[in-house]
């Protein structure tokens, strides 16, 4: 309600806060003490317009057990200061209370103190929330029948009386508003993250179940080809039939490598925090060019960079080193063969919002009706494709953790265009 930086003027770094939860009760306990603070300025000026003298040391006593409390409330020490913040609370209603001769609305705060000690210590704490609860109904009790009066009897004007009659009904009311309203808010969050999460739990069941069965197929598929060579070269001494099955084996266990690389790529993405830094925007690209651009039947392909030597975006430079390996690397292996000049071109454009990285090319292309598929999870566009399928599942999936986000415009036998968006 307060906003970001109110949060953290209330409850101070988060790093003091165990769980979620804490971190929820801290920030509605710091709302209700600024809350209390509010009413002790509001209280003050009303009687400094009405030329009342004599309570004001009670308002600001209020005013600092208010700020005291919040202190507490920013260190971490939660229960010491909701047990502070109640405790003293209650006691100075029970100073206004046993000197309301005039009936002016006072006692109506004990309902407010309590129903604050409920909403403050919760069910984790619920001895404390009923004990104070008890203790808010048994100063009412004392002040109300008791005839106890600790501050002198004063008289005030009847306009005094029903001006303070009707603040007392207002801050009353709008004190428990405010409560039910902060409680609904956060209810209302906490179902929001859980629906969140049961979304994104089924979507990562989803995912394993596909992982599982389609990465038992692409681990098992070279391995019982690895073997019915092996059993080849076991029949054979033909040395151009043995110099042919090894060349079948190094492919199968790069296949292999590859996807292995792409798995650990996988994890790592999904594990690892964010480490931003400062990069050499221009000498990553022309690293994971030179790592692939001399691969067997590359060399023919012209790459155009328009990259500017001097910038230096921040972000994640492992994440990034993954997600244009994987399109460099596919602008390169799906290049069209058939054509007489075979280019890539990569691009990059800051426009003071964040980087746009193009990578073009004039290759095979994708379909118009796989556009939609293409990042999906193991899903391969192309029936020349021999890759596993994740790359761009993995791309798509970094870049959400970079709070980037990539578009693809393609068309079928004249190239892609994937444009890669990342904020600053």
């Amino acid at each position: 309600m307060f906003g970001k930086r109110f949060r953290n003027l209330i409850i101070g770094r988060q790093n003091y806060i165990d769980s979620w939860l804490d971190y929820k009760n801290a920030v509605f306990r710091g709302n209700l003490i600024l809350l209390s603070i509010l009413v002790g300025i509001v209280y003050l000026l009303v009687d400094w317009v009405n030329n009342i003298t004599g309570n004001e040391w009670y308002y600001v006593a209020a005013i600092l057990i208010g700020v005291v409390s919040l202190y507490l409330n920013r260190l971490g020490k939660h229960k010491l200061s909701s047990i502070l913040f109640m405790f003293l609370i209650n006691v100075l209603v029970f100073l206004f209370a046993s000197n309301d001769q005039y009936r002016s609305g006072v006692y109506i705060f004990f309902v407010v103190a309590a129903m604050s000690s409920i909403a403050i210590f919760g069910h984790r704490q619920k001895y404390w929330a009923f004990g104070f609860v008890s203790f808010s109904i048994a100063l009412f009790f004392l002040s109300y029948w008791g005839g106890i009066s600790i501050q002198p009897k004063r008289t005030y004007s009847e306009a005094y009386i029903s001006l303070n009659f009707a603040i007392n009904f207002m801050i009353a009311m709008f004190s428990v508003i405010a409560q039910l309203y902060f409680l609904i808010a956060i209810n209302n969050k906490t179902e929001q993250e859980i629906l969140a999460k049961n979304e994104l739990l089924a979507k990562t069941n989803s995912e394993l179940d596909r992982f599982v069965y389609s990465a038992s197929h692409d681990l098992r598929a070279p391995l019982r080809s690895l073997l019915g060579l092996i059993e080849v070269t076991q029949r054979t001494a033909n040395p151009e039939e043995l110099e042919q099955c090894f060349a079948l084996m190094k492919d199968r266990v790069h296949n292999m490598d590859v996807f292995i690389k792409e798995i650990i790529d996988f994890s790592r993405n999904a594990r690892q925090a964010v480490k931003k830094e400062t990069i050499d925007l221009f000498g990553i690209i022309q690293e994971t060019i030179n790592d692939l651009k001399f691969a067997e039947g590359m060399e023919q392909i012209y790459v155009r960079l328009d990259v500017p030597p001097e910038y230096k975006p921040t972000t994640d430079k492992a994440r990034l080193k993954v997600v244009l390996h994987n399109l460099i690397g596919n602008a390169f292996k799906y290049h069209d063969p058939g054509k007489e000049m075979q280019e890539v071109s990569i691009r990059v454009v800051a426009d003071g919002v964040g980087t746009r990285i193009e990578i073009a090319d004039n290759g095979l292309g994708i379909a118009e009706e796989h556009h939609e598929k293409i990042f999906e999870m193991f899903f391969r566009a192309s029936e020349q494709s021999n890759g596993s399928g994740l790359g761009l599942y993995i791309v798509k999936e970094t870049l959400a953790r970079l709070n980037g986000k990539i578009e693809l415009k393609s068309t079928r036998g004249e190239g892609s265009v994937f444009t890669v968006y990342l904020p600053e």
